[in-house]
């Protein structure tokens, strides 16, 4: 019988280059280290705390600790809903993010 992966689910805010605090996701195995780490960025005008949850915990079961993060305007992030000024820093908080967990 295959052993169950428990999964540890954590959020936290970051503040991004503009001020604006962005909500970081994490799914990670609580008792193993993962193969890999898997960024995930979402569509406009959805979310990652639930709208990735799924896939994210499958992922982890599959041995792999899974990050997201709210764009601004976004999920829980700061923002006018669904308003993204410059996609570029979109890119810009995501790079950065995802940059930091990796170091």
């Amino acid at each position: 019988m295959a052993k169950e992966i428990e999964i540890i689910y954590e959020e936290e805010y970051v503040l991004n280059s503009r001020g604006m605090k962005l909500l970081a996701t994490k799914w990670i195995p609580a008792n193993e280290n993962p193969k890999a780490l898997v960024f995930m960025c979402h569509g406009y005008a959805m979310e990652c705390s639930i709208t990735m949850n799924s896939t994210a915990r499958r992922l982890v079961k599959g041995g792999y600790a899974v990050y997201g993060i709210d764009y601004e305007g976004h999920g829980k992030s700061d923002g006018l809903a669904g308003l993204v000024m410059n996609f570029d820093d979109v890119i810009d908080d995501c790079f950065t993010h995802f940059s930091k967990i990796c170091g």
